[in-house]
């Protein structure tokens, strides 16, 4: 067996991996250049950080490796977990080996792995390398009626991010997300590529001021009729003023004025001030996305 890079495999073993990851996940919906786009990003270091496993040259399985929140906080993340059924555990085994060999180079103090719901059957497997359950991220959708108008407050206003206040959203966005159990940390490149992607939408992604003053930061979109709140976040200094409900109510509006049937979000069941405020807006929990495990 043979573990090899996303950056140094070929075009053509890149569209067996499109292949393969289409094959193993059912509801997987990008297209093999998003895919791309997405493997030789920044986040996972050019393509670097993903690693695919081959046996005598037919892949078997293959994962990614978050290591940018190494420098902030010690953690690494494993994610896009794809391996064959058969013989899961050994092929498992091996890639895991290798991101634990990376990570104790790197001087990661734990690394967390997030398991997809259509995964579940690797959770045994996770749990014999010493992986521990710490949370899930879970859906909830909003309940409330969309033809009913939530309250807005005239305090709160809502800025589009564009490249003169970039910046300051990259900086808000990182003091908010610090403590976050998933990190967060974006860099200026990222930033620039969201300006990018919301080209035709600026209006699903921004600052938010209060009284004049940024105090955090939203982001938005739609997938079909389903809208999605993907981040919402209040800067440290402003937390506990109640802004978090303001911002949502916002954000909730923005997506029905977007004539959209379902709001929906991704929230960590261990952020329990953010699932109370979810569920004091009218969430409901409809499903888990996810199960995250931990090694130190």
């Amino acid at each position: 067996m043979e573990i090899k890079e996303f950056k140094v495999i070929s075009s053509q073993q890149r569209k067996e991996l499109y292949n393969f990851i289409k094959s193993t996940d059912s509801t997987y919906n990008k297209s093999y250049l998003e895919m791309t786009r997405i493997y030789e990003s920044d986040t996972f270091n050019d393509g670097n950080t993903v690693f695919i496993i081959f046996q005598k040259g037919q892949i078997k399985g293959s994962l990614a490796l978050i290591t940018k929140e190494i420098s902030v906080r010690g953690e690494a993340f494993i994610t896009d977990i794809y391996v064959k059924k058969e013989n899961a555990e050994i092929f498992l085994n091996f890639l895991i080996k290798k991101i634990v060999e990376y990570c104790n180079m790197c001087s990661a103090i734990s690394i967390k792995i997030g398991i997809r719901e259509s995964e579940k059957h690797l959770i045994p497997y996770i749990n014999k390398f010493e992986f521990s359950h710490i949370y899930d991220a879970v859906v909830i959708g909003y309940r409330g009626d969309k033809n009913t108008s939530l309250k807005l407050n005239k305090d709160m206003e809502l800025r589009p991010l564009c490249i003169s206040n970039s910046q300051e959203y990259m900086n808000i966005h990182n003091e908010a997300f610090k403590n976050s159990p998933n990190g967060g940390t974006i860099d200026e490149v990222e930033v620039k590529d969201y300006i990018v992607q919301y080209a035709n939408n600026e209006d699903l992604i921004g600052i938010c001021f209060f009284n004049k003053k940024p105090c955090g930061i939203y982001e938005l979109s739609n997938d079909g009729n389903i809208g999605w709140i993907d981040s919402l976040a209040i800067t440290p200094s402003f937390q506990h003023m109640g802004l978090g409900k303001l911002l949502l109510v916002k954000c909730i509006n923005k997506l029905y004025e977007k004539k959209l049937d379902e709001i929906k979000l991704l929230v960590i069941t261990s952020n329990e001030i953010a699932m109370a405020m979810y569920r004091d807006m009218g969430f409901d929990l409809e499903c888990v996305f996810s199960y995250w495990f931990e090694k130190k």
